[in-house]
This record gives structure tokens, C-alpha cells and sequence, in this order.
């Protein structure tokens, strides 16, 4: 059996756009369980549910704990995934802070929503990096169709 196969029984996600939607998908299951510190349920991709993605990113916070990397890219997902519904747009690649960007408002204008290093920096710096804050940033640049990135 060659590569070829081996990813064709993965079924490896055709683009970065469902690959990213898979993620947050992952991001909620993560939380399913009873015990878990957030209800999975209320995880529904809505403006509000990002104050849930804030709490587990303040409870790191709060016990000076290291994000893991598989934890901050699922949660990276969720926030995305959240502004793409919302808003449309593409992923591009970006740096190594922000390895993946959302572009929204193509070709008429162009919104890049960095999302990772925030997501990051909301473990490392509190409230000052508030997640749900930091997303109500998107639509005013949207609604001025602006040239704009929000990190």
C-alpha cells in the first residue's frame, strides 16, 4: 500500500477551510463530557459561545498552566470557524505567530483576522486579551469594508 492510499483511507480534508471546520468540531467534542468546565451544548458558533472559549482560556490563566499546542489550535478553530460563519472568507498562511489568517471581505476589500497569537495570548496575559472583545473588533471592519488586520 503506497501514500496515495494511506491518505485516501484518512480522507484528509480537501482544504484548509475544512480542515479548520473539522478542528472546531473537535473543540466542542472536547468538552462533551459532564464533567468537562464548559457545556459543550451552548458551543453552537455563536457570538456568546466565545465567552465559554474565554473561560477555559482564563482558567489557564489563572493557574499560570502552559496551553497545550493541540488545546490552542482547537480553540484557534472555534474562534475562526466563528468568524467564517458569520463573516465568509478564506484561510491563508501566515507566520509563525499566526500560522493560519482569515481574509475576509475578498475581492472588494480585506479584513486578515489573526486569531492564533491571540488565542495564545489570552493564556499569557488575561483579560487584557479577551477573546469575545477582541471579536466584536470584526464587524465594524467588515461593515466599513476596510483594509484592515485585527490581531
Amino acid at each position: 500500500m503506497g501514500l496515495f492510499d494511506f491518505l485516501k483511507r484518512k480522507r484528509m480534508p480537501a482544504t484548509i477551510e475544512d480542515a479548520m471546520a473539522s478542528q472546531a468540531v473537535d473543540f466542542v467534542n472536547a468538552f462533551s463530557s459532564p464533567r468537562a468546565p464548559i457545556d459543550a451544548s451552548k458551543l453552537d458558533y455563536s457570538e456568546d459561545s466565545l465567552h465559554l472559549v474565554d473561560k477555559v482560556l482564563q482558567d489557564f490563566h489563572q493557574r499560570q498552566a502552559q496551553l497545550p499546542d493541540d488545546l490552542h489550535f482547537l480553540a484557534s478553530a472555534y474562534v475562526f470557524e466563528t468568524a467564517r460563519r458569520h463573516f465568509g472568507g478564506r484561510y491563508l498562511r501566515g507566520d509563525q505567530d499566526n500560522p493560519f489568517v482569515l481574509v475576509i471581505g475578498e475581492p472588494d476589500f480585506r479584513v486578515g483576522v489573526l486569531v492564533m497569537a491571540k488565542v495564545k495570548g489570552r493564556v499569557a496575559n488575561g483579560l487584557e486579551d479577551n477573546i469575545p472583545y477582541f471579536y466584536a473588533g470584526i464587524a465594524p471592519l467588515v461593515d466599513r469594508r476596510a483594509n484592515a488586520t485585527l490581531v
